[in-house]
Order: C-alpha cells, then sequence, then structure tokens
C-alpha cells in the first residue's frame, strides 16, 4: 500500500466502499501503523493518542462512500487524524478549565456531599434516558461493556461481529450519549466524572 502500489490501495479503498469489514481492516492495520507514531508524539499524558486513532478510523468508516474518490488517501487520512488531533486538544483546553471550576465548587472536598450526590444522580438518570433510545445492537453491547464489564473481543465472539465493529458502535454511543448530555445542559465533561466517579 506503498505510493508505488496505489492500483491496489485504490481497489482496497473501493471494498471499504461497499461495506468490506476484510478490507477495512486490512486498511486499518497498515495505516494505524503509518499514523500512530505522529500522534503519540504529539499526544501528552493528557490526550489519549489511542482515542485520537479510533476517531480517526471512525471518519473514515463513516465517509467510506467517498473513499473511491480520493485521489491521495494517505494525505487525506492524515489531514483527517491530525483535525482530530486538534479537536482533542481543544477539548482538553475545554476540559481542564471546567475540572478547575467543579474543583471550587462548595463541597468539592467531600467526594459524597448532597451537591454531588444529588448532580451525579441526575447524570445517571439522564444516562440511563439516553441509553433507551439506542437502537437495539448498539444498547446491547453498551451494556455488554459497561454493565458486564466484557471486553471488545468477548463481545464480538458473543455478537459474531468484528471487534472493529464493536469499538465503532462503542464510541459512536458514547459520543451519543455526550450529545443528549449536552442537549439536556449538563455538558459533555461530565460523562467522564460519571464514569470515574460511578461504579
Amino acid at each position: 500500500m506503498s505510493n508505488s502500489n496505489l492500483y491496489n490501495e485504490r481497489e482496497l479503498l473501493s471494498r471499504v466502499s461497499e461495506n468490506d469489514e476484510s478490507a477495512f481492516g486490512e486498511l486499518y492495520r497498515f495505516y494505524h501503523a503509518e499514523l500512530r507514531p505522529l500522534i503519540w508524539k504529539y499526544a501528552d499524558s493528557g490526550i489519549e493518542a489511542e482515542e485520537i486513532l479510533q476517531e480517526t478510523f471512525l471518519k473514515v468508516w463513516l465517509n467510506r462512500d467517498k473513499l473511491p474518490g480520493i485521489d491521495n488517501f494517505r494525505a487525506w487520512i492524515f489531514k483527517v487524524a491530525s483535525r482530530e488531533y486538534l479537536n482533542a486538544f481543544r477539548k482538553k483546553l475545554h476540559y481542564d478549565k471546567r475540572i478547575t471550576a467543579w474543583s471550587a465548587m462548595p463541597g468539592k472536598g467531600s467526594p459524597e456531599s448532597p451537591y454531588e450526590l444529588a448532580r451525579l444522580g441526575e447524570i445517571r438518570e439522564c444516562i440511563a434516558r439516553a441509553i433507551t433510545q439506542l437502537a437495539p445492537q448498539r444498547r446491547a453491547i453498551y451494556e455488554m461493556s459497561r454493565s458486564q464489564g466484557l471486553k471488545i473481543d468477548e463481545i464480538a465472539e458473543k455478537l459474531s461481529i468484528s471487534p472493529q465493529t464493536v469499538k465503532n458502535v462503542l464510541l459512536t454511543v458514547t459520543r451519543s450519549i455526550r450529545e443528549y448530555l449536552t442537549a439536556e445542559g449538563h455538558g459533555p465533561f461530565l460523562l467522564v466524572i460519571y464514569f470515574f466517579t460511578i461504579s
């Protein structure tokens, strides 16, 4: 899949555009290895490099119908990864500001203050409502991961789907919940607080 082997890459992109998951897996393996050193070079401990990579490949999959029309896929995917890194960096800056504000709230010294318990209870209810709105398979995958604690490979085996599909679904579901929280006035950063505070 080097530049000297562009024909094979074009053929692969065409297969991905036709929902061929094995072709997507091959594309993923090659470009994950290409992109990973770049992302790790610029990502610090506050930005998850793997999350940026997953978001990048999620974009590839969601835009698979456009792949055959891309002349230089390598340049395109590097551009997508760069944008995802910048988005993550901006979100981190925003998140840090929100966490600083959260830390300054009355009662922060006590992790079980009435204010925090009430707030986390609201978030729990809001997330539960968001989950009920998911498509059945997405809800099942989310619950297997979150409630049952199954790993991606275990979920894939149980549902007879690829691990990559499970990853894509979990990323999409997390994004949906985040958007739902924002729409309900809770702010997306609270999703992180919820997951790391409530077991």
